[in-house]
C-alpha cells in the first residue's frame, strides 16, 4: 500500500502554502464577490493555482446546509447562534 500512496501523493496533494492560495484569493482579491467558490485549477480539483470553480447543486440544499451545521457542532462541541 504504501509505494501506491507514495506514487499517488503528488498527483492529489500540495503544500501547505499552496493549499492556503483559494482561502488568501476569497479574503482578499478585490473582485470577489459573495457566493463564489474557489479551489485548485488542477487534476481533479486536488492541487494546482486557485481559480474560480462551479458550486455543485447540494450545495444549495438549504435542508442538507442545516443537517452540515449540526453535526458539526455535536463533533467539535462549538456553538454558535
Amino acid at each position: 500500500m504504501r509505494p501506491l500512496l507514495a506514487t499517488a501523493r503528488p498527483l492529489i496533494s500540495q503544500s501547505a502554502a499552496m493549499g492556503a492560495l483559494p482561502t488568501l484569493r476569497a479574503a482578499t482579491d478585490p473582485e470577489v464577490v459573495g457566493g463564489q467558490y474557489y479551489g485548485p485549477d488542477g487534476l481533479g480539483g486536488f492541487r494546482g493555482p486557485s481559480r474560480g470553480r462551479h458550486i455543485e447543486r447540494p450545495s444549495y440544499d438549504a435542508a442538507l446546509q442545516r443537517r452540515l451545521w449540526t453535526v458539526s457542532q455535536e463533533l467539535t462541541g462549538a456553538r454558535f447562534t
